[in-house]
């Protein structure tokens, strides 16, 4: 018996288990022979792997079928600039390079952009044109966050949305009300729940439908998401251009959802929220410390370490403290706030699961080259992170392939 990934199932395989959706749902009993036409319907439901009595060959290494040696080396040529060997120890990481070396190699036979260029991901060659010098070692992440008038006075529509969700005379009226102010805001979220990221049954043409759909509380942190990809336009593209900064942060956020769905699906737009807020803390250095921010990337990429590792030793803190400072004072929930402080050190929280899954979520963002906020190198997992999400590394395949098609909805959403 074993587990295996959806997009590997064949018909006349025997479940060795139940089937149930990421959300609890029973989908199929054990004993039950797969059938051809069952494979859609649970990918539809989000199934990523299913336990079987007849594993099959597929999916368990190996070389990917249908393409050339000499394609495949070029391919770990590329990847094993950013996904050096020693990132590679234990099962899941083994997967994640053989699935990142397939991806690649696939876009190259097909002629696609590699993984990363369209979103504009920097090549370690960078850099470094003349910036101006900075005292990032005299400053803290309270410093950096309440002396800045920007950052202060946004985002004004979360805090219009959240006067209303505490008033106790609110009402599903008053939400559509304050988020129909904003057409563009409006006309954002419509696109969102109608796509796949929700895959209702039916089309949702009005703000107060999708309250009522998704929740006041949900809608105003997506409304939150939304309204920040406007916030940050002065960052250096000798760091990372917005777009890649952008897409790395929806694509943590989409991976965060679906990974938090196998445990809890009632808080899927908080880790969501999570993913997009991850690296937040970056974007404030780049603008206020930028010497010191060319300094920790150069050193990140001669070392092979993360940049959160460089920003600690020239800084004294790194992006996750400065996101977590942010946070609080815009009185986001704390739990997020604490996923976004932990998420490159998971096992120091006091509850580590939510940093956890925002920290494999991050890497697995970046290990697709689903855009950067400035790393390379992939990070290294936190396999006591991994274990908490009760995922085998055979449902990383079908994984991703069920976050890639979220994550281009979402961010055709947000870029057009």
């Amino acid at each position: 018996m074993g587990k295996i990934g959806v997009q590997h199932l064949k018909e006349g395989m025997v479940l060795a288990a139940d089937l149930l959706a990421p959300n609890g749902r029973f989908i199929l009993p054990r004993g039950a022979v797969l059938k051809e036409g069952q494979f859609p319907t649970l990918k539809a439901w989000g199934v990523v792997e299913a336990d079987v009595e007849i594993p099959g060959e597929a999916g368990e290494g190996g070389e990917p079928e249908g393409l050339p040696r000499s394609l495949l080396e070029r391919s770990r040529g590329l990847v094993d600039r950013y996904f050096p060997a020693s990132r590679r120890t234990g099962l899941p990481m083994e997967e994640l390079y053989r699935i990142c070396v397939r991806r690649t190699a696939e876009r190259m036979a097909q002629g696609l952009p590699l993984p990363g260029e369209e979103e504009g991901l920097v090549d370690p060659e960078f850099r470094g044109a003349a910036l101006p010098r900075s005292k990032g070692g005299e400053l803290s992440p309270r410093d950096l966050v309440q002396n800045d008038r920007f950052l202060a006075s946004f985002p004004d529509v979360y805090f219009r949305i959240t006067e209303v969700l505490n008033s106790p005379t609110s009402s599903v009226a008053h939400i559509s009300e304050v988020v129909s102010k904003d057409p563009s805001l409006s006309a954002k979220l419509l696109k969102l729940v109608n796509s796949s990221f929700y895959g209702f049954a039916s089309r949702i043409d009005s703000v107060s439908r999708a309250v009522v759909l998704i929740g006041g509380n949900e809608l105003s942190t997506l409304a939150l998401g939304i309204s920040l990809l406007a916030a940050f336009k002065d960052v250096p593209e000798a760091y990372v251009t917005m777009r890649s900064f952008w897409m790395h942060s929806v694509s943590c956020g989409v991976f965060a959802r679906l990974l938090s769905t196998r445990r809890d699906a009632s808080k899927e737009e908080h880790f969501f929220l999570a993913g997009l807020l991850h690296d937040l803390g970056r974007l404030i250095l780049y603008r206020r410390v930028p010497f010191s921010m060319a300094q920790a990337l150069q050193e990140a990429i001669r070392r092979g370490v993360g940049v959160h590792q460089a920003e600690r030793e020239l800084l004294g803190f790194d992006h996750a403290s400065v996101g977590y400072q942010l946070l609080k004072d815009w009185k986001i929930p704390p739990s997020l706030a604490e996923a976004v402080r932990f998420h490159h050190q998971p096992g120091a929280a006091s509850d580590p699961y939510e940093p956890g899954v925002l920290h494999v979520a991050d890497l697995l963002a970046l290990g697709c080259r689903f855009g950067s906020s400035g790393s390379f190198v992939i990070p290294e997992l936190d396999l006591d992170s991994w274990d908490l999400l009760g995922l085998s590394p055979n449902a990383l395949d079908s994984l991703i392939l069920q976050a890639e098609r979220q994550i281009r909805e979402v961010s055709g959403m947000f870029f057009g």
